[in-house]
């Protein structure tokens, strides 16, 4: 069977610019090429297809080709990372920065935008908010080594890839019910994420409600909170239903 948008696989991949590897799913190879991360989970990752969790090219390439398949695919800045855009080099004043001292090459955030430091001349920063592999050609390997079809693996699924947690979770009747711990409500994140999560499980999972259920355990938790899934992706919004992946 064909993979369309809408199915969850697990994909291992590598992506490399100009044949050297800047990100991989293969923890051997990452430790290897010196670019491991202890905070890193490696593995297969849970994709969704047509979710936009990875770059436009790669989630062209995947689809219409079946578990097991393994490939290599160039792809272009334009469905990678992005073309340079001169609008997104911005210079402002050093007293944008309280907290700290920029430096040429610092990642800083101004606005809510993430950029680097390309240029400092006096009290005059200029950051650069493009990507930082914005005009490059990227290229993956790829094997695709499963899909999911149960609807709570599903759920799970969608959990770990847009908040990067594991909680426990599972479907009752039409309604999910996730258990998450109440430090959760530490993070101005987790607002966005948790109405984001909420929206895709319902559109993809074809059920009636989502319940988020706080818990107290004494435990302290930790997490690394990325951005909610978008509310107007058509092709998940289309795409058919779980007894149809």
């Amino acid at each position: 069977m064909t993979l369309k948008n809408g199915d969850f696989i697990l994909l291992d991949y590598t992506e490399s610019v100009g044949g050297v590897p800047i990100l991989t799913t293969d923890e051997q190879l990452a430790k290897d090429k010196g670019i491991f991360d202890e905070e890193a989970s490696y593995g297969p990752r849970i994709i969704i297809l047509g979710a936009g969790q990875v770059v436009a090219g790669l989630e062209e390439e995947l689809l219409g080709k079946e578990v097991g398949f393994s490939g290599t695919v160039q792809v272009p800045p334009e469905k990678a990372h992005g073309v340079t855009d001169p609008a997104n080099v911005q210079t402002v004043m050093a007293n944008r920065f309280k907290q700290e001292k920029p430096l040429p090459g610092m990642r800083v955030s101004l606005d809510g935008k993430m950029g680097v430091v390309s240029r400092i001349i006096g009290r005059r920063i200029t950051v650069d908010f493009n990507h930082p592999l914005a005009g490059q050609d990227v290229t993956f390997d790829y094997k695709i080594q499963g899909q999911i079809e149960d609807r709570e693996e599903k759920l799970k699924g969608m959990i770990k890839a847009f908040a990067r947690l594991e909680l426990q979770a599972r479907i009752i009747d039409d309604a999910a019910e996730i258990q998450t711990p109440w430090e959760l409500s530490y993070y101005q994140e987790w607002v966005m994420i948790r109405r984001g999560l909420a929206d895709m499980i319902l559109r993809t999972l074809e059920l009636k409600e989502v319940r988020f259920v706080e818990t107290h355990t004494g435990q302290r938790v930790t997490s690394q909170l990325i951005s909610p899934p978008s509310k107007s992706e058509p092709d998940l919004a289309a795409a058919e239903g779980p007894g149809q992946q």
